[in-house]
C-alpha cells in the first residue's frame, strides 16, 4: 500500500512537472508575425518624416496641359493671348511640391507648399526668378476630377503679360510617329505685324499630306509647297517628340490647332529618328526658297 502511495505521488509530481514545461514552453514561443507588417528603419524615417498623405505613387502627379490664357495684359506690346502650357507636377514631400512648367519654348522649374481639404490640393509655387519670364504659380488640384486651375502672376510687371489663367487636363504623353495633322480649311497665320495688310500667311491641307515621322519624302512631294505649308510638315516631327516652339507662328499653330500636341521638351534633337533626320534636311532644303504668302483672293 505505502508503494502504491509513492508510485501515485510521484505520478502526481510527474504529472505536473510535465502541465508546468508545456505551459513554460507555450508562453516562450514567438507570436507569428507577417513580414509584409514589419516596419523597418526606412518605414520609420518615412513616417517621422511625412506630415502629408501624399507619395510619390500619388495620381496627383503627372502632366496637366492645356491653355495658359492672357489675363492682364499691354496691348501695345503685341502679348501673346494663348499658348498651350504643359504644368508638370514631379514630386510632393512633406507638405512641398517640385515640378516644372514648359511653355512657350521654355521649361522652367518650381517649388512651394501643397495644402489639402479632402480631394481638393491648393498650391502656391514659385519659379526661380532668374528668367525674365519667372513667375508664381497658385492652383487648385482636383483629385475626383484630374483637373489643375489656377493663375501665374509674373515677376516683371513690363511683360507683354503680366498674368494668365489655366484650367488643365491631366494627360500622358507618348511619342507616336503616326499621329496627323489635319487641316481642314485655310487657317491663317498669327501675325501682329500683317494686320491691316492685304496678303497673309496661310496654312493648307497641303501640309498634311504626308507625315514626315514615317514616309520617306521625294523631291516631287514638296517642290511645289509654299513655305507656310513646309514649315508646318517639317515642325510636326517636332510636335510628336514634344518639342516646345519659341517660334511664334509654329507656336500659333500647334498650340491651337493640333489636340494631340503636348509641350514637354525644349531639346528633342537626340530623339529624332534617321527618317526624321533625313526629310527634315529635304524639306528645309526647299522651305527657304519657298513662296511665302497667299494674295486676298487665294493661291
Amino acid at each position: 500500500m505505502k508503494l502504491n502511495l509513492l508510485f501515485n505521488c510521484l505520478s502526481a509530481l510527474l504529472f505536473m512537472s510535465a502541465c508546468g514545461d508545456a505551459k513554460k514552453t507555450e508562453e516562450e514561443q514567438p507570436m507569428h508575425i507577417n513580414d509584409t507588417a514589419k516596419i523597418d528603419e526606412g518605414d520609420l524615417a518615412l513616417i517621422e518624416n511625412t506630415t502629408s498623405p501624399l507619395s510619390e505613387t500619388n495620381p496627383l502627379l503627372g502632366f496637366y496641359v492645356g491653355g495658359f490664357i492672357a489675363d492682364i495684359k499691354d496691348e501695345s506690346k503685341l502679348p501673346m493671348y494663348m499658348n498651350k502650357i504643359n504644368i508638370s507636377v514631379d514630386s510632393i514631400k512633406n507638405d512641398i511640391l517640385f515640378g516644372h512648367s514648359v511653355v512657350a519654348g521654355n521649361n522652367r522649374p518650381f517649388k512651394g507648399n501643397i495644402l489639402q481639404k479632402e480631394n481638393i490640393y491648393t498650391a502656391q509655387v514659385k519659379e526661380p526668378g532668374d528668367d525674365k519670364y519667372d513667375g508664381v504659380f497658385t492652383f487648385t488640384i482636383d483629385a475626383n476630377e484630374k483637373t489643375l486651375s489656377g493663375t501665374w502672376t509674373a515677376n516683371d510687371k513690363k511683360l507683354p503679360v503680366t498674368k494668365r489663367n489655366y484650367n488643365l487636363k491631366q494627360r500622358e504623353f507618348r511619342y507616336d510617329p503616326s499621329k496627323q495633322i489635319v487641316i481642314d480649311y485655310r487657317i491663317e497665320i498669327y501675325d501682329p505685324h500683317s494686320v491691316g495688310k492685304d496678303v497673309a500667311e496661310i496654312v493648307t491641307s497641303d501640309a498634311a499630306q504626308h507625315n514626315a515621322s514615317t514616309e520617306t519624302l521625294k523631291k516631287e512631294d514638296v517642290e511645289n509647297m509654299y513655305k507656310r505649308d513646309l514649315e508646318i510638315m517639317r515642325n510636326a516631327i517636332y510636335a510628336r517628340h514634344g518639342y516646345t516652339f519659341q517660334n511664334r507662328q509654329m507656336r500659333y499653330f500647334f498650340d491651337t490647332e493640333v489636340d494631340w500636341y503636348i509641350p514637354v521638351s525644349t531639346n528633342i534633337t537626340k530623339e529624332l529618328t534617321e527618317l526624321e533626320k533625313q526629310n527634315i534636311k529635304l524639306i528645309k532644303s526647299y522651305e527657304d526658297y519657298a513662296s511665302a504668302y497667299y494674295d486676298g483672293f487665294g493661291r
